[in-house]
């Protein structure tokens, strides 16, 4: 089994209190033969009511970048978003369209 690492945690109090836990996934590609990495996003959004209900929203996306440095910052971006489960589809895609057009950039 994996481990999760918690990147970052955004807790807003109100009525409603809502938590964000970004997290990283590191998954080994092939520990047979050798000790590669790529690394998977996880957000887990808990709201939880006045009343004591709680409702909890996950989403995952498994090997989405093979180096932790781009994983690292990736996270820094949705963190800073406030990106929440039901949009990180939306921000990976984003954020990997944005990567491409900043290397045509620079080459």
């Amino acid at each position: 089994m994996n481990d999760e690492i918690l990147y970052k945690r955004i807790k807003d109090d109100g009525r409603v209190s809502v938590i964000l836990d970004y997290y990283i996934i590191p998954e080994n590609i092939s520990a047979d033969y050798c000790d590669l990495k790529c690394y998977g996003i996880k957000i887990k959004k808990t709201s939880v009511y006045e009343g004591r209900g709680k409702t909890v929203d996950i989403k995952q996306i498994n090997n989405v970048f093979y180096r932790l440095s781009d994983t690292e910052e990736f996270m820094a971006y949705i963190a800073e978003k406030r990106t929440e489960p039901c949009t990180l589809r939306e921000a990976v895609e984003k954020y990997i369209v944005e990567s491409i057009d900043r290397a045509k950039k620079s080459a």
